[in-house]
């Protein structure tokens, strides 16, 4: 497989001998996240990765090269992992014939992105709880970022009252969430 087309071989040719360097880099970040996986290894991958991130590089956005293949070659490195088999996203509830091939390795973007879901699913179940009136003034409140004096006039009651009823709403909501 060809990384590079024709038409940007000598472009691309010419920054993956300037950038070896950063490649190393890569792999030294990588090593210290996935220290088990050894250091040549995540060389390899920090090489394609780079490689890669070249294919991707377009001069006139303005950025340099160092600072765009520095993330992009990491990620795409990661991504290459993946896709080898060397790492694998972690289950938040194996299945019933659920072995897994490597161990479980700790991989903070798959993490992060994980407990923003579960966040997001919880929000939805606790919200799906409530009167269609009180989703409406959270959802006033939070996304249309309007005051409580706004929604007073929305709703035809007094500020004061937005205001408790949004007190009340976030009580039951946090002990709604307790309980699940």
């Amino acid at each position: 497989m060809a990384l590079v087309s024709k038409k940007g071989a000598g472009k691309a040719a010419g920054l993956a001998v300037e950038n070896l360097p950063l490649a190393n880099r890569i792999a030294s970040r990588l090593h210290h996240w996935y220290g088990w996986i050894p250091l040549e290894d995540l060389r390899s991958y920090a090489y394609l990765g780079l490689a890669l991130a070249e294919r991707n590089y377009e001069t006139d956005r303005g950025v340099p090269f160092v600072q765009f293949a520095w993330r992009k070659g990491m990620f795409l490195a990661i991504d290459e992992m993946r896709k080898a088999g060397v790492l694998t996203r972690r289950r938040s509830t194996p299945g019933p014939t659920f072995t897994p091939l490597t161990p479980d390795v700790p991989d903070p973007v798959a993490d992060d992105r994980l407990d923003e879901v579960e966040r997001h699913d919880l929000c939805a179940t606790l919200l799906r709880k409530l009167r269609q009136e009180d989703r409406a003034l959270l959802s006033m409140y939070y996304a249309d970022e309007l005051t409580f004096k706004e929604i007073a006039k929305v709703f035809s009651i007094s500020e004061s009252a937005v205001c408790l009823r949004h007190k009340a709403l976030l009580k039951r909501l946090r002990k709604l969430a307790r309980l699940k």
